[in-house]
């Protein structure tokens, strides 16, 4: 008996110790990998509904679903990515040109941003700090341009690094269509594959993996679809009001869409507001009244009827789990990181039933 134990544990460790050199050998590729398995949860409904079509028995039918599969993760990739590619690019020479206006305006009214050291400001601040910040010896013109012009740099640096990865950029694509075809084809077996080498309890895999597809698809529907809606019609009111780099405010607001309390509006404001003091008033009140309906009150109740209270994740944390994942994953943290969100969720509702942990209702009528 001690003989066979001595066994399996050995077994087991060279089981693990395989276990986490296969986890190193795949981990360049974790961000292609986490992509192809969030496209495959959106579009594996639809590609089943079209396998179908044509009887499995018929003698086609493996031509027809490899064909398929083919079709769904070229389209896939080429309808999300291919568009990304365009609106950086065109955001980047907007970004650009908006950061020479600034400076242009901010050049044209120097003598309305300096200081006196008569100005009531000046005065009540020197008061407030213990005259430890004196706003008239501050050239706020100058600071403000050379921000400006280290931000250019910073753009620069980061179009030619673009530029550079261009090649390295296609070949992830590459694996991305090609982990896509294979999840397509074989992601029935690959479940199981996994429900049998985890050593949990299958029917408690079975609920984790349905818990993560459903929320995923509900997350994407309610959150970055409605944020993706926002942006574009935000977007399109923009171009038609002749706004200034209105791609690059277009994806602020597809990042401000997250933020609780400030929303889209965290944008359009701010925009019609400097409409407004250019002399456009007539332009701004009508910009705002557009994105106030088009953007801000359509966003109030097109999420909950997509959502339907079936996600209980809330958004300051879907916020918050995107922030962190850019530091950690680039560009790519603004998916991956509500996905490994959603993991965490999905294991900790599966551990809290596993454990008959009760969830406690809130009082009503009294304060903490």
């Amino acid at each position: 008996m001690e003989k066979f134990d001595i066994q399996k544990l050995i077994f087991l460790t060279f089981f693990l110790g395989l276990t986490i050199l296969l986890l190193v050998i795949f981990s360049p590729f974790f961000s292609t990998l986490l992509w192809s398995l969030l496209f495959y949860i959106l579009i594996n409904p639809l590609y089943q509904r079209c396998l179908k079509w044509i009887p499995s028995t018929s003698k086609g039918f493996s031509i027809y679903q490899n064909v398929l599969a083919a079709i769904f993760s070229l389209l896939m990739v080429a309808l999300i990515i291919l568009p990304i590619i365009f609106i950086l690019q065109g955001a980047f020479k907007q970004s650009f040109q908006l950061l020479q206006l600034v400076e242009g305006f901010v050049k044209r009214g120097a003598k309305g941003l300096a200081f006196h050291p008569d100005d009531p400001l000046v005065h009540t601040i020197r008061e407030i700090t213990f005259n430890a910040v004196d706003l008239s010896k501050i050239d706020l013109p100058k600071t403000i341009i050379a921000f400006l012009r280290q931000s250019t740099d910073l753009l620069f640096k980061a179009s030619t690094q673009m530029v550079r990865n261009v090649t390295n950029f296609f070949i992830t694509l590459l694996f991305m269509v090609f982990t896509l075809f294979f999840l397509l084809l074989d992601g029935k077996y690959l479940l199981n594959l996994f429900i049998r080498a985890v050593p949990l309890n299958k029917e408690l895999l079975l609920v984790f993996v349905h818990r993560f597809k459903e929320t995923t698809q509900h997350l994407v529907t309610g959150y970055f679809l409605v944020a993706l809606y926002q942006a574009t019609a935000a977007g399109f009111l923009f171009y038609l009001f002749h706004v200034p780099a209105f791609l690059l405010l277009s994806l602020l607001i597809l990042f401000f869409a997250f933020i609780p309390m400030f929303g889209a509006a965290g944008i359009w404001i701010p925009v019609t507001v400097l409409k407004l003091l250019s002399g456009d008033t007539s332009g701004a009140l009508l910009l705002a009244a557009l994105c106030t309906f088009f953007v801000s009150t359509v966003d109030n109740f097109l999420r909950p009827l997509i959502l339907k209270d079936r996600i209980k994740i809330h958004p300051l944390l879907i916020f918050f789990s995107i922030l962190g994942a850019i530091q950690y994953f680039g560009f790519q943290g603004v998916i991956l990181g509500p996905l490994i969100l959603i993991f965490f969720f999905a294991a900790l509702d599966i551990f809290l039933e596993q454990y008959q942990i009760p969830h406690e209702k809130e009082p009503h009528g009294k304060d903490p």
